[in-house]
């Protein structure tokens, strides 16, 4: 078993963590507790795959439909993560897919066609406009990957 006590500063109280493993014959109490926090932060990308890509949605009775489900789910996930890894600030990757939904797929816009071009026309009253072009640049300069 092991215990840890912290107390940030301006807190009155400790906050408590306890953790009971096998592992603590063997391994130092720092190490299972960076151990932990890992499995803690993989628990919240199944959570944030859960919640925002509806992976765990099975609607149909027959077992096919659900697995395309899940799989579709599985590739919009890889894609979002692949924007962050390659389009986003280190300040933006941090977002869940509800705030990237809101900031950069829910935009207004028109397709326009003219005698050569074709060209997504942006609405100017968009209120994340501007980090929108900033990753947009990120993703023209990062061409290479795609």
């Amino acid at each position: 078993m092991c215990i840890r006590s912290t107390r940030e500063a301006g807190e009155l109280l400790f906050r408590h963590e306890f953790i009971v493993t096998n592992l603590s014959e063997n391994v130092s109490p720092d190490t299972i507790f960076s151990l932990y926090a890992k499995r803690g932060t993989m628990e919240n990308f199944i959570k944030e795959a859960k919640a925002g890509f509806y992976f765990d949605k099975t609607d149909s009775p027959r077992f096919l439909e659900n697995h395309v489900r899940m799989m579709l789910s599985l590739i919009a996930y890889n894609l979002v993560n692949f924007l962050r890894t390659i389009g986003f600030e280190e300040v933006q990757k941090g977002m869940t897919i509800h705030s990237i939904r809101l900031k950069f797929l829910k935009v207004a816009g028109k397709l326009v066609q003219t005698g050569r071009r074709v060209y997504l026309k942006l609405s100017s009253y968009h209120v994340y406009q501007n980090e929108f072009y900033r990753v947009f640049a990120r993703l023209r300069r990062a061409s290479q990957w795609i």
